[in-house]
């Protein structure tokens, strides 16, 4: 589409004091088993809820990383973030402080109208709604992430060994757990065994609402820069 798009990958220095860098990667050369996200972990520990340091490591300082690389500091650009005009209560109240601007928020785009977008393509992602973003993030309703624990188990296997092997780095006491309620990835598989009715993609959720199983991270379940600030 001509997005002139730049992929960049972390680069973490397991010096303390030192902060994450940046590299450029293509399709061909970016990580596809989790390595960076394994680097943040070794030094900084496991995220959870009130600790995200994926979305700061990962991301935020990864971007201002390259943003530094061309020459461009705070003040000289503007982030655009991408929450629709439904996720408006994420919105920076501190947004002209940052620098952010949310277009989608401006143009009243909703999520019907970025699922009708998309559905005008000439390919689909076909990836269904319970997988998108990082797929077995915390910020995920319990109904999805049983679904995908029944699903495909081993979407867990990334998350599991990060606990068995990490459960203690970082500042604080552990060992630390990814999910909510302090549950463990064994926990969510073993809560995916019992009955319950899973996510159903495209469906009408209303009627099977359980704020047990459907309730999500109170910051939602995408990780934008500029979400929640």
């Amino acid at each position: 589409m001509g997005f002139n798009t730049v992929w960049l990958e972390a680069v973490v220095d397991p010096q303390e004091g030192k902060g994450t860098r940046h590299k450029i990667v293509t399709f061909e050369t970016a990580a596809r088993n989790g390595e960076p996200f394994e680097e943040v972990i070794k030094k900084y520990g496991i995220p959870f809820s009130h600790f995200p340091t994926c979305t700061r490591e990962l991301k935020e300082n990864t971007m201002k990383s390259y943003l530094r690389s061309i020459g461009w500091n705070k003040g000289d650009y503007v982030s655009a973030i991408g929450i629709r005009v439904d996720e408006v209560d994420r919105v920076s109240e501190r947004a002209k402080d940052f620098d952010f601007f949310y277009p989608l928020v401006k143009w009243k785009i909703s999520k019907g109208d970025v699922k009708s977008f998309w559905a005008k393509q000439l390919f689909d992602l076909d990836l269904p709604e319970h997988l998108g973003n990082c797929i077995t993030c915390w910020k995920k309703s319990d109904r999805k992430l049983f679904t995908i624990a029944k699903e495909t188990p081993e979407a867990f296997d990334f998350m599991d060994r990060m606990e068995r092997e990490y459960p203690h780095n970082g500042a604080g006491e552990g060992p630390r757990r990814f999910f909510r309620k302090y549950r463990s990835t064994q926990d969510i598989l073993a809560l995916a065994q019992k009955p319950f009715r899973p996510f159903v993609p495209g469906a009408f959720q209303l009627e099977m609402f359980d704020p047990e199983l459907d309730t999500q991270s109170a910051c939602g379940e995408t990780c934008e820069i500029g979400a929640d600030a």
